[in-house]
């Protein structure tokens, strides 16, 4: 347990100095730029789902009761 407190602290004061610096900036922005493509991509997908189904056919023998 100690040793998570410690990794939490270090891992803590590394991302605050680097969020500081402004290093993060890139890494948000890449972040924003897939989430934003990813939507845009899903929601043509939705919009080429909701065409009208065509008919499938089948070439199965009918089952005979």
């Amino acid at each position: 347990m100690i040793r998570t407190l410690i990794f939490g602290a270090i891992a803590g004061y590394v991302g605050k100095k680097l969020y500081d610096d402004g290093k993060l900036d890139q890494f948000r922005d890449d972040l924003v730029a897939r989430y934003n493509q990813a939507k845009a991509d899903l929601s043509d997908q939705r919009a080429a789902d909701s065409s009208p189904p065509t008919p499938v056919t089948h070439s199965a023998t009918p089952l005979v009761s």
